[in-house]
Formats: C-alpha cells, sequence, structure tokens
C-alpha cells in the first residue's frame, strides 16, 4: 500500500475543493484534513455543517490506477468499518449516509477530475464526532459521541478505503450496512414524488424498488425518504 501523504489544516473552505485545486502539486495518495470547513460541501450542491474542533473532515485524493466504479459504496463500507472496530454500530442511508440511533453522523462526497492526463478521485468524508448543536434545518443530524486522535482516526478510515476499492466484497459489505431494505420509501423526480419499496441493491449498489402495482425499478443515484 502506497505511503499516505498528510496534510492538517486548521481551517478550508472544504477539503475537497482544496484537492481538486491543489491535487496536481501534491503527491498521490494525499489526504487533507481540516479542524473547520467553512463551506463544506455535500452531493447534489447540498452544503455540509462542520464547525471547528467537533467533527472530522477529510479528503483522501488519489490517481485512480484501477476502475473504481462503486467508489461511494466502498467509502460508506470502510467509514463503518473503521467505526465499528471502535465499538460504533453505523448503518446506511443509501446513497451516501451513515446514521447512528437514526441520526445522520457522516456524510461522503466522491468527485473524479482529470490532472495531465491522469484520473484523480477525491473522497470526502465529513463526520460528526462530538457535534451537539446543529442548525435548526438538520433535524436529523447526530454524533457519534467519539474522542479521539482526528489524523489517527482519518488515516485508519483512508488506509481501510485504499483496500475496499480493491476488494470483491464491496456489494455484500454495503448491502449487510443498509437499513433501509424492505423499508417504504419516497423519492422525487422531475418535481413528482414517487412512493415505493426498497427491496434490493443490484451489482452496481443500485436501488432495486418495487411501486404498489409490482413494478420494479432501478434509482441509480438521488435522494430518498423513508416512510415512518
Amino acid at each position: 500500500m502506497s505511503k499516505i501523504n498528510i496534510l492538517f489544516f486548521e481551517s478550508l473552505d472544504s477539503t475537497n475543493t482544496y484537492a481538486k485545486q491543489n491535487a496536481k502539486f501534491l503527491p498521490l495518495p494525499s489526504l487533507i484534513i481540516a479542524n473547520e470547513q467553512t463551506a463544506g460541501r455535500g452531493r447534489r450542491g447540498n452544503s455540509f455543517f462542520s464547525p471547528k474542533d467537533t467533527g472530522l473532515y477529510m479528503t483522501l485524493v488519489f490517481e485512480e490506477t484501477q476502475s473504481c466504479e462503486l467508489l461511494t459504496p466502498a467509502a460508506a463500507t470502510a467509514v463503518c468499518t473503521v467505526l465499528e472496530n471502535h465499538g460504533i454500530k453505523p448503518k446506511i442511508k443509501w446513497v451516501n449516509d451513515i446514521f447512528v440511533d437514526s441520526k445522520k453522523v457522516c456524510g461522503i462526497l466522491s468527485e473524479r477530475f482529470v490532472i495531465n492526463g491522469k484520473t484523480v478521485i477525491a473522497i470526502g468524508i465529513g463526520i460528526n464526532l462530538t457535534t451537539s448543536a446543529f442548525p435548526d434545518e438538520l433535524t436529523s443530524a447526530g454524533s457519534i459521541n467519539l474522542i479521539c486522535d482526528k489524523i489517527a482516526l482519518a488515516k485508519e478510515i483512508s488506509d481501510e478505503l485504499l483496500c475496499q476499492i480493491s476488494s470483491e466484497n464491496i456489494v455484500l459489505e454495503y448491502k449487510k450496512r443498509l437499513f433501509i431494505i424492505n423499508k417504504e420509501i419516497s423519492f422525487s423526480r422531475n418535481g413528482i414524488t414517487h412512493s415505493a419499496k426498497a427491496v434490493d441493491i443490484n451489482e452496481s449498489c443500485n436501488l432495486i424498488v418495487k411501486y404498489p402495482d409490482g413494478k420494479l425499478e432501478i434509482l441509480s443515484s438521488g435522494e430518498i425518504s423513508i416512510k415512518i
């Protein structure tokens, strides 16, 4: 396994943004860690609340030397595996959110870009370690209540992630941590809300849903809500 170059910052706008702007100057793989993000980014243009001192905000940036089609599932599985090693019991909400005790504690953002003809991957991971005060709109946010060496934890996750992306068991490991299978969900498409049951995932970790009329459909991306 390649030695990982580690950079720690007290504050960045976004570790993923820093990775994309500076990857051509960095030895790869590199791990960028910030104690605070002033403009943390999530999927689909969402922001990621990243207050100082209470979270782990990291991006692992590396060259894609083999096909990595399951980046986000690999990252989610890696995070879960490491948290399990710390006595925590995380679950995954498709596609990329990590939950503990029904609260979202981690988000993941995977990005690809090309530098000097090379495909580079940046996987951003934000974990609420001890965050207790969230904006009012983040009603489902929570914390794992883990006090630890952030750099050591980030390195653990990075090592596990680099192992996971070459594993043949990503789909199996990802699926067994999903908590949405056999649950009624809703999702939006073109401004219309649809209801269905999440019944399985396929070999690409796309979500297979079943409508009330029995029709099956495969969702490759998007946000889902669990119906309570």
